[in-house]
């Protein structure tokens, strides 16, 4: 091993000795202390191998024994140095764009946010860029527990957040706070408000002091029982006020009225089959589009954006990529509608409009649906009574002492 690391290191070559003295060009060069490994011979040829400065001796040795030598393979160290120094700028250039990706890799390309519902992950995101880590930002001497005590901090729905780096790429895993329930505790005070415009048809009240009675029209917000109590006569100069937690169900009739048109002409979109495709380099958070392509001319389009990031690895996004958007081109087709498809229209908008807006669990006493054509559009007119449940527990806190508990 060593050996052949020193004939790597001085330089080496493989040649085939031609002649009819081969043995005296051996024997020769054995006298004189040449060293030949790797003799050979092949029918009438001779093959040896030897270090770059006993070839140099060995043509000496060659003139005078009258053999000739053809180098097959020059190999080692001094060779490549050799090639390596006529293509000076090739070497230059390799070496450079090494250094570059070297020092591209020190950095954070991307970032990535998992585990997020309610939370917007641009949000997070602009505030890592403002406090010092993002795209761009080094990844040498990162805190990953100050980053992720910071995001702590800065957003209460999180309420567990890890930092994995892998390569120039940070993802973030988020679990976001479980809400609380709807529900008010139960040892807090309550009033029960209505949550509509109504006209009070039945309460069934378990505790609080009612507000309004049946057949009385109440608001929105407005507490029908409240958890105030009053306690003693206000003639004998001993009332007072206690809390309770009011408990009732109410009943109320709910009327609505829902209005909208169906126009009797309408656009339908379609493809046309032509098309503009957009090529653009991605270089960090900058867009360079290529000059080639066509210019897009078209009135109405809809686009598809794909854009592709350049990596070494899964884990080593770089910060150059591609984004090409394809713009195709649609045109719009005037159609009309008769008044039956229109009035099917309008009952399907009617239905879908009270299951969002009203919800199943309504008693609908009453639906009066009238249609009046206009100059062209159908104008639709909805008139709903409906029976359910509109209490609400709202907690109530004491602007008073309260006099004893219930």
């Amino acid at each position: 091993m060593l050996l052949k690391i020193w004939y790597f290191l001085i330089g080496y070559v493989k040649i085939e000795i031609k002649g009819f003295s081969v043995e005296r060009f051996i024997s020769q060069s054995v006298k004189d202390g040449l060293i030949l490994r790797d003799i050979k011979r092949d029918g009438g040829k001779f093959f040896a191998a030897m270090s770059l400065p006993v070839y140099k001796q060995a043509q000496i040795i060659s003139q005078k024994t009258g053999t000739s030598l053809e180098v097959l393979r020059v190999g080692g160290l001094p060779r490549i140095a050799s090639i390596l120094k006529k293509r000076l700028f090739l070497v230059g250039g390799v070496v450079a764009f090494i250094a570059g990706l070297v020092f591209l890799t020190s950095f954070i390309w991307r970032v990535d946010i998992s585990g997020t519902d309610r939370l917007d992950n641009s949000d997070i995101i602009n505030f890592l860029e403002e406090n010092g880590f993002g795209i761009g930002h080094s990844r040498r001497g990162v805190s990953y527990r100050d980053i992720e005590n910071m995001l702590l901090l800065e957003f209460e729905d999180i309420a567990f957040v890890s930092l994995i780096i892998k390569g120039t790429a940070a993802t973030f895993e988020i679990i976001e706070t479980i809400l609380p329930p709807d529900e008010i505790p139960f040892d807090q005070y309550v009033d029960i408000v209505s949550t509509k415009d109504a006209v009070v048809v039945y309460m069934a009240v378990g505790a609080g002091q009612p507000m309004f009675v049946p057949g009385d029209v109440v608001k929105a917000g407005e507490a029908i029982v409240t958890g105030t109590v009053a306690i003693g006569s206000a003639e004998e100069g001993n009332l007072s006020k206690m809390y309770v937690r009011a408990d009732a169900q109410v009943w109320g009739r709910v009327y609505y009225a829902i209005n909208f048109n169906i126009p009797l002409t309408y656009y339908e979109k379609s493809f046309t089959g032509d098309r503009v495709s957009v090529y653009n380099i991605a270089i960090g958070q900058s867009l360079w589009r290529l000059p080639f392509g066509r210019n897009m001319d078209f009135i109405y389009y809809e686009t598809i954006e794909n854009i592709g990031q350049l990596r070494l690895g899964q884990n080593y996004p770089m910060p150059f990529g591609h984004v090409t958007t394809r713009i195709y081109e649609l045109e719009r087709n005037l159609k009309s509608r008769s008044l039956e498809q229109a009035q099917h229209l309008a009952y399907e908008i009617i239905t879908r409009r009270i299951d969002e807006e009203i919800g199943q669990d309504a008693d609908i006493l009453d639906k009066q649906i009238s249609f009046t054509s206009g100059e062209n559009a159908l104008e639709v007119s909805v008139f709903l009574i409906t029976i359910e449940r509109i209490d609400q527990m709202q907690a109530l806190v004491p602007l008073e002492p309260e006099q004893s508990l219930p």
